[in-house]
């Protein structure tokens, strides 16, 4: 298969809980490009680490990060669960962007460190698969702000509900 073909692919099936989360960040705040950036940015640092080590490490331990990922991403869950419900904000803060992006990254740097034990180790992977974490989490962002699916907003507890969905989906994988 072409290489381009086969990351672009790869890119974007890694990157789907990445639209889920924006949804779930949407929800709760208004459209910032600050959240979609820094999954992004969290994206290609996760992946450049993970090409660099490709070499040295072996896939056994892919399913443990991608297992702490999705527990991080329930408890974020959790902790928006059970926060006091506010308005809505003007955008996420940088401690919950940083965390959900780190959340969503992670099972695109195991996917990264299996196509660089695969012989792909370019670093154009995480340029890919940080390409498509921003269009992915932007669209599930305005997605969430979009009506009618802007009317979730009033149910306080949506947020929550969605991230520790995503981690449960991702545990289950």
């Amino acid at each position: 298969m072409n290489f381009y073909i086969f990351i672009s692919v790869t890119a974007i099936a890694v990157s789907l809980d990445g639209m889920l989360a924006g949804f779930a960040m949407g929800v709760k705040s208004k459209f910032s490009c600050r959240f979609p950036l820094i999954a992004a940015a969290m994206t290609f640092l996760l992946c450049a680490a993970a090409s660099l080590l490709g070499t040295l490490v072996s896939g056994h331990f892919g399913d443990a990060v991608c297992s702490a990922g999705a527990v991080f991403l329930i408890l974020m869950g959790a902790v928006n669960f059970f926060r006091k419900e506010s308005p809505v904000q003007s955008r996420p803060g940088l401690k919950e962007s940083l965390a959900v992006g780190t959340a969503v990254a992670a099972d695109a740097a195991v996917a990264n460190l299996s196509v660089c034990l695969m012989g792909y180790d370019s670093m154009l992977v995480p340029l890919f698969f940080a390409a498509a974490h921003f269009v992915m989490v932007s669209l599930g962002y305005l997605l969430a702000n979009v009506s009618p699916l802007a009317r979730l907003r009033h149910t306080g507890k949506t947020a929550g509900v969605l991230l520790a969905a995503v981690g449960i989906l991702k545990l289950l994988q």
